[in-house]
């Protein structure tokens, strides 16, 4: 057993040949973009409360009004920290970190913070980037992500297994015997590969904790999670977001939408045990609805499907 597997935000989202369900954030309505924070919170306790097993938030250091309508984007450390205050047993996630954009030492203090507040909650989604108008503003060149991205994991964890790692990279060198003070509790934290991130799936199935990846083709699918776990040395979850619009009709047939589908929750509830029955560990979703309330989306979700998913308890 890896020190990864007594993590308890790993430990109650993830078991093999068993899917769990997690909910994208912040939560926003369609005709209300700005949810208030204390509704924020409240949502996320309903969420709790009805056994969804994740909350995940993007991580995007600019806006540009050329990307048009989005969903709010606030620091996702400071807003996942904010939300760790008012819960307790959700686990709380990056989908995903720009690795490349933060400095490994800010990075690896902000995670380790988190995971320390929140006792152990956090899983640590981990990207490239993919909005090209960021990376010149913080002077990053795109033909080294690659390896921005392997040196920022690297880095991530020797900082997080000692008070004073010997590191010397292209990014930094530690001198003096220095480190992060606060380490986390196991001395690592769960980190997940997201798309490929220019990577082969031979170098994520070797050096990260799991996969996120992006909803496919059913069959397409299928053969990605079968790769996945045939490569890896031990359980590392393959997760994906999974874009719903649901009905009001419980019984609505199935209609694909960009990232996902549009259906009743009967179906959906169908669609999510195949998905399991395929070893998919963790689908959070995100719904795309204007015509319904996020709170009223997610008190359906919550009480007719989610049962079928349980937490795993220790």
């Amino acid at each position: 057993m890896s020190d990864i597997d007594e993590h308890k935000g790993f430990k109650r989202t993830f078991k093999n040949n068993k899917l769990k369900l997690g909910l994208s954030i912040p939560f926003d309505n369609k005709q209300q973009n700005n949810i208030d924070f204390d509704a924020q919170v409240r949502l996320a306790q309903k969420a709790e409360s009805l056994g969804f097993t994740s909350l995940s938030v993007r991580d995007n250091p600019l806006y540009s009004p050329h990307l048009g309508k989005v969903t709010t984007n606030y620091d996702p450390f400071v807003f996942l920290t904010y939300l760790s205050a008012f819960t307790s047993k959700i686990a709380l996630g990056t989908g995903s970190t720009v690795a490349t954009l933060r400095h490994p030492i800010h990075l690896a203090k902000s995670a380790a913070s988190l995971d320390l507040i929140s006792n152990q909650r956090l899983l640590l989604g981990m990207a490239t980037g993919d909005r090209s108008f960021e990376f010149p503003a913080f002077k990053v060149d795109e033909s080294e992500l690659t390896e921005r991205y392997q040196t920022t994991i690297q880095s991530l964890r020797a900082l997080w297994q000692s008070h004073s790692p010997n590191i010397s990279n292209s990014i930094f060198e530690l001198y003096e015997d220095s480190g992060l003070q606060a380490l986390p509790k196991h001395h690592t934290i769960p980190m997940f590969g997201t798309g490929y991130s220019k990577h082969s799936m031979a170098w994520l199935q070797e050096n990260m904790d799991g996969w996120l990846f992006y909803a496919q083709p059913f069959q397409d699918q299928k053969k990605l999670v079968e790769a996945w776990h045939s490569g890896t040395d031990r359980f590392k979850p393959f997760m994906n977001i999974l874009m719903i619009n649901l009905s009001r009709n419980p019984n609505e047939t199935v209609k694909p939408i960009k990232g996902g589908f549009r259906t009743g929750r009967k179906n959906l509830l169908q669609i999510l045990k195949a998905y399991e029955s395929i070893n998919t560990n963790h689908i959070i979703l995100r719904f795309t609805n204007d015509d319904r309330d996020i709170e009223e989306l997610i008190e359906e979700v919550g009480t007719y499907i989610v049962p079928h998913f349980p937490a795993h308890t220790n």
